[in-house]
């Protein structure tokens, strides 16, 4: 057993202990799993809503539907009105509730209809006041660089605020407008500009713009003090990443390199690097002042506004929290000032920062912490932030346990916490300060998008058109009420045994152990496949010991389709038989759940990572059509908002980092093959097979992953054959570990990313859309095949999943999704029940590596021991071919000689090509409706 790694595991589980405890007589040692059980996620908006994380929600109060993720809510100064900015895939759009108080709200949505209307609103962010007098809306216009002027009465447009400036010093021209304040006159208009840097300020009666100030990098949040002295601002950036060029003189070209420059937090990453013939600019200190920090400016001359303090909020980078080394930044993103303390929340470490406006300096930290079962995991993820009216209770929304914070302003301590919906993010006070508005950005989730009871709405079936936002009005309860709510928050989290019961008395010889350091696990090596985009139903709906929808199963066995075009065609045929055939010689579970919605977050998830505000609101804004990349753009934070990528980003880590952190903190080796390096944005040229795509951006790796991951391997790319990784996989593999002297490390990672899909590319081998799910198949199939006959086979286990399942559907939920259990040591031909997420995979991998759990949602789920049996069965798997019909292999591989069809690199789509995702969608919802007519 690790010393140290037991060490901190009985710290992190003992129930309200200060320090490390050996005897574990004294305090209970707590089992955690979620609340769910074995229940299925399902939407009950009188009682209980089971999420795809397992978790529950139980809102109180009245709840009103918005369009999706609405990250933005401003309540009117005479209380009746409330809008929201809505960032979802689409519409990009704003609600209005009209007198919100009454039983029966009035509810409006500009644009009205399910896409959005380019002529009305191209582009929404956060951002939102409303005027005085009750009558104008401010909506921050996102990339459109401007702020819109709506009616409250008709959400009509009236007019719009152009941001943009250009002088012989700055370039403002393009710009992406967030959160605002308006003052109390309603004369003036505060705003960032998330890619400018900047803070705007606009005249509201010239509607002109008066000053651009300079702040730090990626401004999310804004606020006023009440006396309007001064404005502050909030910067959740990390870097201001630049091109890599081929030298450092002005008009050099851009030059792309085949693997991300260098590794977070290296020498190189802070100096940049510079030879003959590349120039890379260096992204300087961690704890840059422009980072992860407060702006303070003094607006009492207006005519010269000036930045008069830069403040530092939450844990630096590098220092010690309890006992781990910080690896991501505070994430410091929402403010509140009263007369005397700005409060800003710090994201990433689930804590609130208390600066005094006299000295504008940080004076406390309150902390987040919602049972001392959990206290040294994060992932509340702090959000808005609402004060009363007397000043006297500070409310945060914390996004991460479904819940409303009520802090005692005069002591700064935390009273209790107030269920909400999914995901809340913003919050209002009701003038009279007896209630709570409050912003859930997926309110009850999404629901099924398919099955024989659906009805497809005009909405479509899309996963990112049917996570709907709501808006919650609830009653404050009394602080004598806290305690109950609060009980009901943790019950709604997370379930609690001891790990004494009974109930874990058949787990004593169960490969997974209970706990990390519980007992030795017989598997030593794990390695873990990652995916693209599928459902359960679409490929296991007709597995019979399992809770499918056999109607859905396009990609299982009878199937028929066409080309796009409608000139060939494939009738009764198993598209993925490799699929099948390992869920019946092995293990899946038909209760699995992504906790992504897209790719974006589904990378982030992959590498046990939990995507924080800043990532959420970047990706719903990026596939809502905000992409803000523009090849000419002179705006510092133009590759700020990375939308649609399949690696981690420095904005995105948590406080102690990625599991390629966590890994190389507990001396645990891996090796990677593909796995989260494709940042974005980047190039997909037809010399790249080695790689995937190429590089032009000075983004950094995670230092850990930076050495460990192959230079032979295709990431993304669908144009790429699966079978050429395959290939590239046994062949590296080969040399490391079967002919090498190297031992297998106990953990792998892989991508086989083709069952993401793609057009029609007959002449490449892809004749269909299915021929992508084929070519997955055959790859899925060989290179269990060839672990299963390695002398590592004996103590393996191969998990396979995906990074999302929004291209396909679901009778059960829109996340239902694959996870695929592969070893000696897992059930055969077993479906398991239990109802599992991305946190049960991470919770099963520490156990059986001895390993601390790494934030609330690994800490908090189930893991996968119900799959498991005692005595192995080392029978290997052997592949079966695909038919020929729908994909054919060789025409794919053609790369080994070297007389592949390059061309069809070239048409490949970027990952999550949002119209592609829709034309899909469409397609088979239209092709549903006609076999149902059919049937009828």
């Amino acid at each position: 057993m690790k010393t140290t790694i037991r060490s901190l595991f009985l710290l992190l589980f003992f129930a309200g202990c200060s320090g490390v405890k050996k005897d574990v007589s004294i305090k209970p040692l707590w089992i955690i799993a979620a609340p769910s059980g074995d229940q299925i996620t399902k939407i009950d908006k009188l009682g209980i809503t089971v999420l795809p994380n397992g978790r529950f929600i139980t809102p109180g109060g009245k709840n009103i539907m918005t369009a999706p993720h609405p990250y933005g809510l401003t309540l009117s100064p005479n209380g009746k009105v409330a809008v929201t900015a809505n960032s979802g895939t689409n519409p990009l759009s704003i609600t209005i509730i009209r007198n919100i108080m009454s039983e029966h709200p009035e509810v409006q949505q500009v644009p009205p209809g399910p896409a959005t209307d380019k002529g009305v609103l191209a582009s929404v962010f956060m951002g939102l006041a409303i005027a005085p007098d009750n009558q104008t809306i401010y909506v921050a216009g996102g990339q459109a660089n401007k702020v819109y002027l709506f009616d409250v009465n008709t959400g009509v447009k009236k007019d719009s605020i152009d941001c943009s400036f250009t002088s012989e010093i700055v370039d403002y021209s393009h710009g992406y407008i967030g959160d605002m304040k308006l003052s109390k006159d309603g004369k003036t208009l505060y705003a960032v500009d998330q890619i400018g840097f900047r803070m705007v300020i606009m005249n509201t009666q010239t509607r002109t713009l008066i000053h651009s100030v300079p702040v730090g990098r990626y401004p999310f949040g804004i606020c006023l003090s009440p006396d309007e002295k001064k404005v502050y601002v909030a910067n959740v950036g990390m870097f201001e990443y630049d091109y890599i060029k081929e030298s450092n003189e002005k008009d050099a070209k851009i030059k792309s390199i085949n693997y991300p420059a260098f590794a977070y937090g290296s020498k190189e990453m802070q100096t940049g690097i510079q030879n003959d013939t590349i120039a890379i600019k260096g992204l300087g200190d961690l704890n840059a002042i422009d980072a992860f920090s407060i702006f303070s400016i003094n607006i009492e001359d207006t005519l010269h506004p000036k930045v008069v303090a830069k403040i530092k909020t939450g844990n630096l980078v590098g220092a010690l929290v309890e006992g781990i080394p910080a690896v991501g930044g505070s994430s410091p993103n929402s403010i509140v000032a009263t007369d005397d303390y700005v409060f800003v929340s710090n994201g990433t470490n689930d804590n609130i920062s208390v600066i005094s406006i006299a000295k504008d300096a940080v004076v406390n930290t309150i902390a987040l912490k919602l049972d001392p079962r959990i206290k040294q995991f994060r992932g509340v993820i702090p959000f808005g932030l609402a004060l009363s009216q007397d000043q006297k209770r500070l409310y945060v929304a914390e996004s991460g346990i479904n819940a409303v914070a009520v802090i005692n302003v005069s002591d700064q301590k935390v009273l209790g916490h107030i269920p909400t919906a999914w995901f809340p993010s913003k919050i209002e006070v009701s003038r009279d300060g007896t209630k709570l508005i409050i912003a859930n950005a997926k309110g009850f989730g999404s629901g099924p998008n398919g099955g024989a009871t659906y009805e497809v709405g005009p909405d479509g079936s899309y996963i990112g058109s049917l996570m709907k936002g709501n808006v919650q009005v609830v009653d404050i309860p009394k602080d004598e009420q806290l305690q109950e709510h609060t009980k009901h928050v943790v019950s709604n989290n997370f379930q609690f045994n001891n790990a004494t019961d009974s109930i874990f008395n058949k787990r004593a010889n169960n490969p997974i152990p209970l706990y990390p350091g519980a007992q030795e696990s017989p598997i030593k090596h794990i390695v873990f496949i990652s995916k693209e985009n599928r459902t359960y139903d679409e490929i296991f709906g007709q597995i019979k010991n399992g809770n499918g929808d056999a109607t859905l199963a396009r990609y299982g066995e009878n199937a028929s389709f066409s080309n796009r075009k409608k000139t060939d065609s494939v009738s009764n045929t198993t598209v993925m038989p490799n699929h099948l055939a390992l869920a019946r010689q092995f293990s899946i579970s038909d209760n699995f759940y992504v906790d992504s919605d897209v790719s974006a977050d589904g990378h982030r998830w992959l590498t046990n990572t939990y995507p924080n505000e800043w990532c959420e609101t970047a990706t719903a804004a990026s596939y809502g059509g905000n992409r803000t990349f523009k090849e000419h753009s002179k705006a510092p934070g133009v590759f700020a908002m990375n939308g649609a990528a399949g690696a981690i980003y420095p904005e995105d880590y948590n406080e102690a980092g990625s599991m390629w952190d966590h890994l190389a903190r507990h001396n645990v080796d891996f090796y990677n093959f593909g796995f989260s390096i494709m940042f974005e944005p980047a190039l997909y040229k037809s010399e790249f097979k080695y790689t995937g795509i190429q590089q032009f951006v000075n983004f950094p790796m995670p230092e850990p992953l930076f050495e460990r991951t192959s230079k032979m391997y295709p990431t993304y790319n669908t144009a790429i054959p699966d079978q050429f990784r395959i290939d590239q996989f046994i062949k590296e593999f080969d040399e490391k570990w079967i002919n090498g002297k190297g031992i297998m490390p106990p953990f792998l990672t892989v991508i086989i990313p083709n069952d993401h899909g793609a057009a029609d590319l007959p002449e490449a081998g892809y004749s269909f859309r299915e021929s992508y799910m084929a070519d997955n198949d055959l790859a899925v199939g060989r290179i269990v095949e060839y672990l299963s006959h390695t002398p590592y086979w004996k103590n393996m286990l191969i998990v396979i999943t995906e990074d999302d399942a929004q291209n396909g559907v679901d009778h059960i939920d829109a996340h239902r999704s694959v996870l695929m259990l592969i070893s000696p040591w897992v059930k055969r031909d077993y479906v398991g029940h239990r109802h599992y997420s991305f946190g049960s995979i991470f919770k099963t991998f520490w156990n059986i590596l001895d390993m601390p759990y790494l934030n609330q949602y690994d800490a908090g789920a189930t893991d996968l021991n119900d799959l498991f049996m005692t005595t192995p069965n080392y029978k290997p798997y052997n592949a079966l071919e695909v038919d020929p019909k729908i994909f054919n292999p060789q025409k794919a591989l053609d790369p080994f000689d070297e007389k592949f069809n390059w061309k069809a690199l070239k048409d490949a789509p970027k990952i999550d090509d949002v119209e592609d995702m829709f034309r899909d969608s469409k397609e088979q919802d239209a092709n549903r409706l006609e076999n149902r007519e059919k049937k009828q």
